[in-house]
C-alpha cells in the first residue's frame, strides 16, 4: 500500500509539471520528497543507493503523471483552447497564496520585494519585445524541444515554477499528426507530443531535460539554501508577468477591425475570443473554477501530515 502511494505521489508530481499553474516542486515539497529528490539529482553517484531506493516508486509515478496528464491537456487545448486557457489563469490564481506562503517561511526583507519586482519587469520586457516587436513564431526544432525539457524539469526543481510559465506566452507553427499547419503554443506542441509519444520529439525534450538536472540543480539547491525568499519571490515575479500573457483576450463588438486586434490575428500572439455577454460569463466561469480548484488543493495539501522522506 505504502508503495502505491509513493507512485500516486510522483504522478501528482509529474502532473504538476505539466499542468499551467502548479508546480511539481511545490507538490514535491508538500509531500515532503523535495529534499531527498534534488540531493539524488544534484549528486546521482553519491546518493543512488539511499534516495533511488526510497523513491523509485515516486519517479516511477512522475513519468506516468507526466504522460497521462499531457495527453489529456492535448486534447483540451485542441478543443477548448481560450476556456482551457481562462481555466489555467485561475489555477495559476489560485496557488498564488501558497506560493507567498512558501516564500515567506523564511522571512521577507526589502531585497525580496525588489526581486519580485525586477523578475516582473524582466520578464514582461522579454515578452513584450518576443509577442509583439518581433512578433516571434517558433518554429519547433532540436533546440526548442530541448527547451521544452528544460521548462518541464525546472517545473519540480524550482519550487513555484510551472513550466506553463515559459511556454503557453510562446507562439508556435508545426505540422501535426494529422499532417496539418497549426499554429498554437508551444506548450500545447510539447504537451501534444509526450500525450503522443512522438519519440523524434522525445529525445531533444529528454537532453534538455538532462542538462537541466546537470548544470542548475546544484544552483537552485545553493539559491535556496543562501538565499530563500529573494529567489522565491523573483520565481513569483517571473509568474505573474507570464500569467498576465496568457490570458485569453476578449474582442467587443466595434474591436474586431481595430490596429491592435488585426495586428494580433495576423501575427496570432494572443488567443482571442468574440466577447459577449456569454461568453465573457463562460470565460469567468473557468477562471473561478481554477481558484477553486488549486485552492482546494492547497488546504488538502495542508491538512495532510508530510513526514519528509530521508
Amino acid at each position: 500500500m505504502n508503495l502505491i502511494f509513493k507512485m500516486i505521489q510522483g504522478a501528482l508530481i509529474g502532473a504538476g509539471a505539466v499542468l499551467p499553474g502548479v508546480s511539481g516542486g511545490v507538490l514535491a515539497v508538500l509531500f515532503g520528497v523535495y529534499k531527498p529528490l534534488m540531493r539524488l539529482l544534484a549528486h546521482p553517484l553519491k546518493e543512488w543507493k539511499n534516495s533511488l531506493m526510497q523513491l523509485w516508486p515516486i519517479l516511477i509515478g512522475v513519468v506516468i503523471g507526466y504522460i497521462g496528464i499531457a495527453k489529456l491537456l492535448s486534447t483540451v487545448l485542441e478543443r477548448y483552447e481560450t476556456q482551457s486557457l481562462a481555466l489555467f489563469v485561475g489555477m495559476t490564481i489560485g496557488i498564488m497564496p501558497s506560493l507567498f506562503r512558501e516564500a515567506g517561511e523564511k522571512g521577507r526583507s526589502g531585497r525580496s520585494w525588489l526581486s519580485l519586482a525586477l523578475a516582473f519587469a524582466a520578464a514582461m520586457t522579454v515578452l513584450i519585445v518576443f509577442k509583439f516587436v518581433i512578433k516571434m513564431n517558433i518554429v519547433p526544432n532540436f533546440f526548442w524541444n530541448m527547451f521544452g525539457g528544460f521548462a518541464l524539469v525546472l517545473s519540480m526543481i524550482a519550487p513555484g515554477m510551472s513550466s506553463s510559465v515559459l511556454l503557453l506566452p510562446l507562439n508556435a507553427s508545426y505540422v501535426n499528426a494529422d499532417g496539418a499547419t497549426v499554429t498554437s503554443t508551444l506548450y500545447e506542441y510539447i504537451t501534444g507530443a509526450i500525450g503522443d509519444l512522438n519519440f523524434a520529439t522525445l529525445l531533444p525534450i529528454g537532453v534538455g531535460a538532462l542538462l537541466t538536472v546537470v548544470l542548475l540543480t546544484k544552483a537552485i539547491n545553493w539559491l535556496l539554501d543562501n538565499h530563500y525568499s529573494v529567489t522565491f519571490h523573483g520565481i513569483i515575479g517571473i509568474v505573474i508577468a507570464a500569467t498576465i500573457f496568457t490570458i485569453p483576450l476578449p474582442v467587443f463588438p466595434g474591436w474586431e477591425n481595430s490596429a491592435f486586434i488585426m495586428s494580433v490575428k495576423t501575427n496570432e500572439t494572443m488567443s482571442i475570443f468574440t466577447a459577449n455577454t456569454g461568453s465573457c460569463l463562460v470565460h469567468l466561469l473557468f477562471v473561478v473554477i481554477g481558484v477553486i480548484i488549486t485552492l482546494a488543493l492547497d488546504k488538502f495539501n495542508q491538512s495532510v501530515e508530510k513526514p519528509e522522506v530521508e
